[in-house]
């Protein structure tokens, strides 16, 4: 049997070959045994006491990105509301002139008028034209002389647009007929406490020889006084022919 001596020599040899330096121990212990297996992991810590405010950082650089597509247009808005009132433009430019005009000749210009008052004691017929006998303007020349009425009736001698208008006094009513040919065009009756003058006016379109008059009916009184003047007055304003 080997001695004791060189039995705990041998083995300690092998153990520092194996498992490297190790705490020398006497060698009455055992061996070292192994590692045993890790323990599962503990419950979380507490937090931790809050750390001071760190330094600022750095400004950071704007990075613009590429521009992107055009979108799809879209809907109209409502309309806003009514904006005030714009200051006035300038001048607009000066137009051009007009073409020069036709020389006017007042002997080529169609004309027509008349002007006549009734002075007379009789007291007129009714439903008969009444005669409108003296000229208001007897003494204008040649060329401007008006028309002549034939028994107070004027005839048409230019196709044309007419004004016609009377002036007529009365005692307590009147009622008068403004005639174109044998037809009524308009009627007037007036009455008033006492004496009253009464008159009409109206625009005819006539053709040549129609005939113009102006009639009583059996309702008036017209005044017969030879103080009294009734008129009756017509003139062409444009001819149509």
């Amino acid at each position: 049997m080997a001695p004791w001596w060189l039995t705990c020599s041998t083995a300690v040899l092998l153990l520092l070959v194996h498992v490297g330096p190790v705490v020398t121990q006497s060698c009455s212990s055992g061996y070292p045994g192994t590692h045993g297996i890790p323990g599962t992991h503990g419950p979380n810590g507490l937090d931790g006491t809050k750390g001071e405010k760190g330094d600022p950082g750095e400004a950071g650089q704007p990075v613009r990105g590429q521009k992107g597509l055009t979108g799809m247009r879209g809907p109209p808005g409502r309309p806003g509301l009514k904006g005030d009132l714009g200051l006035p433009g300038p001048p607009g430019n000066t137009g051009r002139s007009g073409e020069k005009g036709r020389p006017f000749n007042t002997a080529n210009e169609q004309k027509s008028f008349f002007s006549y008052k009734r002075v007379s004691t009789d007291q007129p017929e009714a439903d008969t034209a009444i005669d409108f006998n003296t000229e208001i303007l007897p003494d204008l020349g040649p060329q401007f002389k008006g028309e002549s009425l034939t028994n107070g009736t004027y005839i048409s001698t230019i196709k044309g647009i007419y004004f016609f208008s009377y002036h007529i006094s009365a005692k307590s009513r009147v009622c008068l007929k403004l005639m174109k040919g044998t037809d009524i065009h308009t009627s007037l009756c007036d009455a008033a406490d006492g004496f009253l003058v009464t008159s009409g006016s109206a625009m005819l379109e006539l053709e040549v020889g129609d005939t113009v008059s102006l009639e009583s009916t059996r309702y008036n009184n017209i005044v017969t006084s030879p103080s009294t003047s009734h008129t009756f007055t017509g003139f062409l304003i444009f001819p149509t022919a």
